[in-house]
């Protein structure tokens, strides 16, 4: 067979550096559109694309600088060179979150999808990292308690609040407020979530708030686990610093007689 019979492929346009053009991506309205970086491309090949922004970028608080925000680009106007975004996710850094997990203390972790009010799928990544070693038995109540915690939070409020109870912590208080009870915890930590899917026409909304309902969860303990409201560990007591040995009675008889040896030598 002749190379001239042979089908010639079909030339690549070559896409040309004057063709692409810088869009301004603005944040979603619940983080008052606030402009978050800028992405070069083509109009038809910028939607989808990610931008990655720390939370310290809108709080300007030095403690939010190990939480990374991610956005998703839904729409591009290319005349105006400005691009739309919705929260596509958080991740804590790795760093911080090998710096949550101590010697001889354990890591209860937590992978839920979840379902907000307004019908936004979430996934979840939660952990729980105690002071001491936990039983088995505790730890499976502890993880049992964040899933139901998380569960319940996210059927009480629209996408926009829970996300904002991820990003503030609140979620992580309302988790440890009932964890607690089982076994003391050093921390817990929503450490990674995912933006799954959206409902049909949903859209972006101002948080009119930044206050939440107090999660009520009823816990049902097993026989190992079970600990009751006088019983609970003393955080404070295992903290507590070794304190220095006291000289024991023999020594003490020892230095006595030794004040007084006619004593001995009489009897």
């Amino acid at each position: 067979m002749s190379s001239k019979a042979r089908k010639k492929k079909p030339k690549v346009k070559k896409i040309k550096w004057a063709d692409k053009k810088w869009i301004t991506c603005v944040a979603p309205r619940s983080f008052n559109n606030k402009e978050i970086g800028e992405i070069i491309g083509l109009e038809d090949t910028i939607v989808g694309r990610t931008v990655e922004n720390l939370l310290y970028d809108f709080t300007g608080k030095y403690s939010d600088i190990s939480l990374k925000l991610i956005f998703k680009v839904t729409n591009v106007n290319f005349g105006n060179g400005r691009a739309n975004t919705l929260f596509f996710g958080h991740q804590y850094t790795s760093d911080y979150i090998r710096s949550l997990i101590g010697r001889g203390s354990s890591k209860i972790q937590t992978i839920k999808n979840l379902t907000t009010k307004d019908g936004y799928l979430f996934r979840v990544t939660g952990i729980c990292t105690t002071i001491k070693r936990a039983q088995s038995s505790q730890i499976d109540l502890i993880r049992k308690i964040m899933d139901e915690v998380l569960r319940e939070f996210a059927s009480l409020y629209n996408h926009e609040k829970f996300i904002k109870a991820m990003i503030s912590r609140e979620l992580d208080n309302q988790i440890q407020r009932v964890a607690k009870t089982i076994y003391p915890l050093s921390n817990s930590v929503i450490v990674k979530s995912k933006l799954v899917s959206i409902p049909e026409g949903g859209e972006d909304k101002e948080v009119p708030d930044d206050q939440f309902d107090i999660v009520e969860v009823d816990v049902k303990r097993s026989r190992k686990s079970e600990i009751k409201r006088s019983e609970r560990i003393n955080v404070k007591n295992l903290w507590k610093p070794r304190s220095a040995p006291q000289p024991s009675d023999k020594k003490t008889e020892s230095t006595s007689s030794e004040e007084n040896p006619s004593e001995e030598s009489e009897e």
